[in-house]
């Protein structure tokens, strides 16, 4: 009798247990339901996840630099 187990993993960054699936694939995206980080399975044997990285969000806004070059410039 062959039994199908879900897998099972932690998000990297909560560390809240996240189910797989029977059959994961490397590439395979998730979402973290406590913490609604976007992840990513880079490893197989054992199960690796890791924060995908969204180039649409950027820590740096440069609005926010455009208005303190132009302080600056000022002073």
């Amino acid at each position: 009798m062959n039994v199908k187990r879900k897998k099972i993993s932690r998000c990297p960054s909560c560390g809240e247990k996240i189910s797989i699936g029977e059959r994961p694939k490397v590439g395979q995206y998730l979402l973290c339901s406590i913490c609604d980080e976007k992840l990513e399975i880079v490893n197989l044997d054992p199960i690796v996840l890791d924060l995908l990285f969204d180039s649409n969000e950027s820590e740096f806004n440069i609005d926010e630099y455009e208005y303190w070059e132009k302080y600056w410039n000022r002073v």
